[in-house]
């Protein structure tokens, strides 16, 4: 169509040829029959035993079901081997060289399941697990990847019951949230030098998850005001003793979750509650990704912002859950996946990859306290004995005393800005 030039430079994949269909107004099946027609021609003796029918709407096929398709033996008899999930679909299509006049047969924007239909005993079909949705419109490629994020964010839970001896508490930060302090006046922090680059002196910012202030008190010593929302007391009394220490009142403390319940609600007052909604390293674990967006595009009146890394903060202790568990940690979406879920929304995010420091540890107890919250596991049992021999192969001093992950690098994360329109 209109886009074909655009789309030859998208799929310049080595080893692929295109073929254009010059007038595909007449439908799917026009370009069926162009692309059979360039798979089947030349020499018969050379021609392939069959050619895949993928449709281009459908990004989330999964590779198992092609490899089964594929590896169905010939039948001249039944040329047709169709994918068949529980939806009822029926695709993608495997055609053999005697599927030919099926092809041909083929009319209008259907393409060949009405032929399909009239012919069942040319078919035959594969049961496949996995289901293959058509994505026709930007709110179901949004849905789709919100799904996505979904079924990761349910695994990566569903590993942590598996293997769980230590309950979250009320507070899942009580134990660790001094780790989160940071001195607001600091000047060598190159996320927080990318926050002040976009604030402005009468700004008021919504800090989602704003912990102990690592953001919202350098933050507010620039802009009007911090509204500081999140559901730890010990992350919120730490933010509330660093603000009476370096005498910064203009953060106004809210102890709640986002997207924001009735009571929350109060607190913060009517939509936009603020000129930048702020995510920092927030949304890995969240499940319902995208009302969480949503509610944080309503909220700002010019910006959004997320700081987030290639990998969730929680990957720290990713290496030590093979030694521990015996077993791979399922890992939570991140940066990526973010970036992804945000273009398919249509918010045109403004990417700024930044370098990080390489992940430190002041002394033993305080990586000891991290590694058994993102591990699970209870001092002195069977698990927590592994994750002792697991340390003391894995860690490694620091010339400073401070604690590190052996062969670990600097952080590579990114500060990402949107102003989401067409979702508004």
């Amino acid at each position: 169509g209109d886009d074909a030039s655009a789309m030859d430079a998208e799929m310049a994949w080595g080893g692929a040829r295109r073929v254009r269909n010059p007038d595909p107004g007449r439908g799917l099946s026009s370009s069926l029959r162009l692309g059979w027609a360039a798979v089947m021609a030349g020499d018969p003796a050379t021609r392939p035993d069959a050619a895949l029918i993928v449709l281009g709407d459908q990004p989330r096929l999964d590779p198992a079901v092609v490899r089964a398709l594929v590896a169905e033996p010939g039948d001249p008899a039944r040329p047709v081997v169709v994918a068949r999930p529980a939806d009822g679909a029926r695709n993608p299509v495997r055609l053999e060289p005697e599927a030919a006049p099926l092809v041909e047969a083929a009319t209008g924007d259907r393409g060949l399941g009405p032929i399909l239909d009239a012919h069942p005993e040319l078919v035959r079909a594969i049961d496949v697990a996995a289901a293959n949705p058509d994505v026709d419109a930007r709110e179901d490629l949004v849905a789709l990847l919100g799904e996505a994020w979904a079924a990761r964010v349910r695994e990566n839970q569903a590993q942590v019951e598996r293997f769980r001896e230590a309950p979250d508490g009320r507070d899942f930060y009580a134990s660790v949230s001094r780790t989160f302090v940071a001195d607001p006046r600091r000047d060598d922090d190159p996320v927080l030098d990318a926050l002040l680059a976009i604030a402005h002196p009468g700004d008021t910012w919504l800090d989602i998850g704003a912990g102990a202030g690592r953001y919202a008190l350098p933050l507010a010593r620039k802009v009007q005001e911090v509204i500081a929302l999140d559901p730890s007391d010990a992350m919120l009394e730490a933010l509330r003793a660093a603000m009476a220490e370096h005498a910064i009142p203009n953060v106004r403390p809210i102890q709640g979750r986002w997207p924001p319940d009735a009571a929350v609600r109060v607190s913060l007052g009517p939509d936009p509650v603020a000129d930048v909604a702020l995510i920092a390293h927030v949304g890995y674990d969240i499940e319902a990704i995208v009302p969480f967006l949503d509610a944080m595009v309503t909220a700002a009146r010019r910006t959004c912002v997320a700081i987030l890394m290639e990998s969730s903060p929680a990957s720290a202790a990713a290496s030590f859950w093979p030694p521990v568990h015996g077993e791979a940690r399922v890992p939570l979406p991140a940066l990526p996946e973010l970036l992804e879920l945000l273009e398919a929304r249509g918010d045109r995010p403004v990417v700024l990859r930044l370098q990080g420091e390489r992940r430190r540890w002041s002394d033993r107890d305080e990586l000891l306290r991290l590694l058994r919250r993102q591990l699970w596991t209870v001092e002195g049992s069977a698990a927590d004995r592994r994750l002792l021999d697991a340390v003391g192969t894995l860690v490694e001093t620091a010339p400073d005393g401070s604690l590190a992950l052996r062969d670990s690098g600097p952080l590579d994360l990114a500060v990402v800005t949107w102003v989401a329109t067409e979702f508004r």
